[in-house]
């Protein structure tokens, strides 16, 4: 063999192995989700509507989406569904897509302070009692013209579980709706966020949470102590209005500030000790083989062994926690919820 071609060859060989080493490095794990994520398209017949629902005076946002051939005269099964940690409903839209295509009324919802709903608000300054009212309380309503401050992307679990049995009853006086047959949907946190809602509302008749974070398993029941920091903060944010802040996210493209408030709000935060209150209700849990954020055996696993009703625990294998909502994940884990709700709220039109 002549030295020249030996040499190529043995160069080819080299560039062989290393593209083979190359292709043998594990994939970057998905480390949150963006607009190409976001993206699906409305089956034949499916038709949305945008409304407000109203939480503690706040207008939210939240999108429906109607089956095929819905009517005001019909009686469907109605879904809740809402995103987790600093999540809105862009992402999930596709969930109530898919759910309005097997034949379910959703309601994809923006929590207060978040995406296209609006913000906290407070009075800039007190409002001024007119000279003429002796006791305040007197006068319920006043219509005054008054600057005032508005506030986003709070955190605070418990007031997301307001939202979502706010959207309840919103969804619950659409026509058409069947209002003895509702569902609810949570992803990553909020999938303690529907194991709270369904513990402390009668209404909730299926609870499905995808990628769960169940807060509380090994926590006692005591109330949390306040480290020093987040006493301090407590203690400015009583006598100014507000605290110190942080940044949240799972991308770089959507990070948030939040208060640090929300730290010990999450702390106190278990929505394990709400499982024994769910009662004989369905619940599905689906999750991912490869999750990263949390670990199953903790949350969803450990959750399902508590419940006394209908349960089931679905894995999704070889996928990370943002890997479930796209591609074939996302057929699987949005087509077995419709199952599950359609299963236990029953098949929607006639």
């Amino acid at each position: 063999m002549q030295p020249r071609l030996r040499h190529v060859l043995v160069a080819l060989a080299l560039l062989a192995a290393v593209s083979g080493q190359a292709s043998a490095q594990p994939k970057k794990p998905k480390t949150g989700l963006n607009e190409e994520d976001w993206k699906y398209t409305l089956a034949n017949g499916v038709t949305t509507r945008e409304v407000n629902y109203y939480s503690d005076d706040t207008a939210c946002y939240a999108k429906m989406f109607f089956p095929k051939g819905f009517s005001p005269k019909a009686k469907v099964p109605g879904v809740v569904l809402g995103q987790g940690w600093a999540g809105t409903h862009y992402s999930i839209e596709k969930y109530g897509a898919r759910f309005a295509e097997r034949g379910l009324v959703a309601m994809v919802i923006d929590y207060r302070g978040w995406g296209m709903s609006s913000g906290f608000l407070s009075l800039a300054e007190k409002l001024k009692v007119p000279d003429d009212v002796k006791y305040p309380d007197d006068v319920r309503f006043t219509r005054t013209k008054a600057e005032v401050v508005s506030k986003r992307t709070r955190l605070i679990p418990l007031k997301q579980v307001e939202d979502y049995r706010n959207a309840i009853s919103f969804l619950q006086g659409e026509p058409g709706v069947d209002r003895d047959r509702i569902g609810i949907w949570g992803s990553s946190y909020a999938g303690g966020h529907v194991i709270v809602t369904a513990a402390l509302d009668a209404r909730v008749k299926a609870i499905v949470g995808q990628v769960p974070s169940i807060g509380g398993k090994s926590a006692p029941p005591d109330p949390r102590p306040m480290s020093a920091a987040l006493l301090e903060d407590a203690i400015k944010r009583a006598r100014t209005g507000q605290g110190e802040e942080y940044d949240t996210g799972f991308s770089a493209r959507f990070r948030r500030k939040i208060d640090v408030e929300t730290q010990q709000m999450v702390a106190e935060y278990r929505p394990f000790h709400y499982l024994n209150r769910v009662g004989k209700r369905p619940v599905l849990f689906i999750v991912a083989e490869k999750e990263e954020l949390m670990n199953n055996r903790d949350h969803a696993y450990a959750a399902a062994e508590t419940l006394q009703g209908p349960k089931k625990v679905l894995e999704i294998p070889a996928v990370t926690h943002f890997e479930m909502y796209i591609d074939e994940a996302f057929e699987k884990s949005s087509n077995a919820a419709a199952d599950w709700f359609l299963e236990h709220l029953g098949v929607g039109m006639p």
